[in-house]
């Protein structure tokens, strides 16, 4: 990745087409390092993300969906009674560095005019959020940095707000062409990667004017995806030697930041849950284990009922106060040493060796049905374990809705506020060819989709003998392009994810039944056919989502 100064020089010059003299409607902390400030410019309802990661940090507009906590926290309510209602008068940027000075203009309790900055620094581990009166006095900051930390510069309520130390380089947009063999040692707003192509274009023949021309002017996002990792900039990464996608600024950051930055933040908000689920899986792995153990030893109870038989043929030979005896074993030709309670005769010791028999007989049937209720446990918790790998905020709350509708979890009495509307959002896409894909994120939505939403005739996918999503086409015939996207998707958003040639069934609803008793997102097939798919995240760039 390379969100450096050069790229926020162009973050900024759309900020301002867009959201200046923009107001603010409201504005929330969605988790420890990001604020989502809601605006209305130009007739339009936007939303700005201010990201202080430590690997995501970032400004942007977005149209991604966020969860919002239920009730503010004390910063948030602090911005709130100054900003709300608030114009954004200006948006700059400091030099060519990571750094933005955002201004607003408000009103405060006597509805006199006042101003108020806001500064993202963009920098690693170290980014800030600060929130400062106009003559720069620090009203708050989202990090606080107190002089225990660093006394050189102290960003907390009442400290005055400094700039971070520039450092003395050249601004590449407005200075002449000077060799060198890293850009990042000698130009502003230079990140390695940019630096590399810069060098690599220049070898190819092109003019650093020509280039710094094209970055200056691109509003286009460029993404390449190497291996497992992805690179993008506001011109293609040609050295890297590898395919790209473009997309207008906003909606590549959108699509680059959608996988990685929400799926770490979801991660935080939904770890416990996630801990719960891993931890039933894991404890009934270990019960299972031991069933298993226990089963094996009943089976050898035929044992008892042998040393009882050679006890009962052998009374004459067993005195009171023995405590073992050796005889033949008539049943396989060999002696036999069976070992006695020295308190009882032998007729005694035998009823006990016959007891031991029945009770093992008996518990074989029931261990046998606790070793197949603990395996479908195990079989679920593990799906649960999938579909945690990809579900987003409001997902990971209705698998919560699922356990405790269960028995899992208990209830709480308070009200849940997080959903305002009964029906499931089922995830949409449409194909190039028009054609709707619906995608369960979990077991309630895979139940819903396939049970109460999807037609009879609609087409149904899903990995075969693993868990994953629930994955439904919209049509009655199906090409082999769509049979063969619909199918990648359904791998993708399985446990066989990471792997290759991953078996997919597909077949019609109608031909679906639901098992008695069977929990949620559970099915049986009859009639069905089997693809094999490679599975990667190739398939995002042939569909499009549908809010």
């Amino acid at each position: 990745m390379a969100y450096d100064g050069i790229m926020m020089s162009r973050v900024v010059e759309n900020l301002q087409s867009q959201l200046e003299r923009g107001r603010i409607n409201k504005i929330y902390q969605i988790s420890q390092y990001e604020l989502l400030f809601h605006m209305r410019s130009q007739s339009s309802n936007m939303k700005l993300l201010m990201s202080i990661h430590p690997m995501y940090a970032r400004l942007q507009l977005t149209s991604l969906s966020f969860p919002t906590p239920p009730s503010p926290n004390a910063f948030t309510m602090l911005l709130r009674k100054h900003l709300e209602g608030a114009y954004l008068e200006s948006v700059k940027q400091i030099q060519l560095d990571r750094i933005v000075d955002m201004t607003f203009i408000g009103t405060n309790e006597l509805k006199d005019t006042v101003k108020y900055h806001i500064y993202i620094e963009i920098m690693g581990k170290h980014s800030n959020v600060v929130f400062a009166h106009d003559n720069n006095k620090i009203i708050d900051c989202l990090k606080r940095v107190s002089p225990s930390m660093n006394s050189q510069r102290i960003l907390q309520p009442g400290a005055t707000y400094q700039f971070p130390p520039m450092l003395d380089k050249k601004n590449p947009l407005t200075s002449s062409y000077e060799k060198t063999d890293n850009f990042t040692r000698t130009y502003q707003g230079f990140s390695p990667e940019l630096s590399r192509e810069v060098l690599y274009r220049i070898d190819q023949g092109e003019s650093f004017q020509d280039i710094m021309k094209m970055l200056k002017e691109s509003n286009t996002l460029f993404i390449h995806k190497l291996i497992d990792k992805e690179y993008f900039h506001m011109i293609p990464l040609l050295h890297l030697q590898c395919p790209y996608y473009e997309y207008p600024l906003f909606d590549g950051l959108d699509k680059h930041y959608d996988f990685i930055d929400q799926k770490d933040r979801i991660k935080q908000q939904t770890s416990d849950l996630a801990k719960y689920i891993q931890n039933e899986y894991q404890k009934n792995l270990s019960k299972l284990h031991k069933l298993e153990k226990t089963l094996f030893d009943s089976q050898n109870s035929d044992e008892y009922r042998i040393k009882g038989d050679l006890l009962f043929a052998n009374l004459h030979l067993i005195q009171r106060g023995q405590k073992e005896i050796t005889v033949d074993n008539y049943y396989d030709d060999t002696k036999m040493t069976i070992t006695l309670d020295e308190r009882y005769d032998g007729k005694t010791n035998a009823n006990r060796y016959y007891a031991k028999y029945q009770k093992a007989k008996n518990s074989l049937h029931h261990l046998n049905e606790q070793i197949h209720l603990t395996k479908e446990e195990i079989d679920y918790f593990d799906s649960l374990m999938t579909l945690m790998e990809n579900a987003s905020y409001y997902d990971a709350l209705e698998i919560k809705e699922e356990l405790e509708n269960l028995g899992y979890l208990k209830k709480k009495k308070t009200k849940q506020v997080y959903r305002k509307k009964n029906k499931l959002h089922i995830e949409t896409y449409l194909t190039k060819d028009n054609i709707t894909i619906y995608v369960g994120k979990n077991n309630l939505q895979n139940d819903y989709l396939t049970f109460k939403m999807a037609s009879r005739n609609d087409m149904w996918f899903h990995v075969k003998d693993m868990p994953g999503s629930h994955v439904v086409v919209h049509s009655e015939e199906l090409n082999e392009y769509t049979i063969r996207l619909a199918s990648k998707i359904a791998a993708y958003f399985s446990k066989g994810k990471h792997s290759s040639s991953v078996p997919v069934n597909y077949t019609q609803i109608k031909t679906l039944k639901k098992p008695q008793g069977a929990k949620p997102g559970q099915v049986i097939l009859n009639h069905y056919s089997t693809i094999y798919i490679d599975p990667d995240d190739s398939f995002l760039n042939e569909i499009n989502k549908i809010d």
